[in-house]
């Protein structure tokens, strides 16, 4: 079994600026597939947010739509964080049908990219059993969040750690949006 840590430390990294937010994001996770070639039985966690289910409602029911595709391709996902980044330069993204959150848009886009990917690992790399899935840690007291949040680094890792053990025979999840152990409807 494999970890691939790539994820992790998005948590900390990104802020309220949306350009800073789709910039990291898209950095780091564009290399996904191509760090799984070779492997088997792998498992890949990708952390996202609660607050990516909580932007997603407040975008636009079109938004809402395309982000919630089973058929949406990365390329199209990259240009709606594009327009998203766009947009709010311009001062128009609430008309357009976007949240006020950058940072919620950006797990948004975790969330949808995990889903992507794990669409290609199924349709191309069945036989590897690979599970790869988003999830959320919770509130987790961070520099980011501060000492108010409500889950020790040790709590936060506990979804994260579950989804990264699954046995080896595991077929699912995949390519879900889990919290608390629980896959969240997208």
């Amino acid at each position: 079994m494999c970890l691939s840590p790539t994820y992790l430390y998005l948590v900390f990294e990104t802020t309220g600026d949306p350009e800073a937010c789709s910039s990291s994001l898209w950095k780091h996770l564009s290399a996904e597939e191509n760090v799984l070639l070779g492997l088997q039985k792998c498992r890949v966690v990708n952390v996202s947010s609660m607050v990516s289910l909580r932007a997603l409602k407040n975008c636009s029911p079109e938004l809402q739509q395309k982000f919630r595709s089973k058929t949406i391709t990365e390329e199209e996902l990259v240009g709606l964080m594009n327009k998203f980044v766009e947009d709010t330069k311009k001062g128009v993204h609430r008309k357009e049908g976007w949240p006020d959150t950058a940072y919620g848009v950006t797990k948004i886009g975790v969330t949808v990219l995990s889903r992507i990917h794990a669409r290609n690992l199924s349709e191309q790399r069945r036989g590897d059993k690979i599970l790869l899935n988003a999830c959320c840690p919770g509130w987790v007291r961070t520099d980011m969040a501060g000492p108010r949040a409500t889950k020790s680094p040790e709590e936060g890792a506990e979804t994260p750690v579950y989804l990264a053990l699954l046995p080896s025979d595991a077929e699912e999840p995949h390519g879900e949006f889990v919290m608390e152990k629980k896959v969240e409807k997208w």
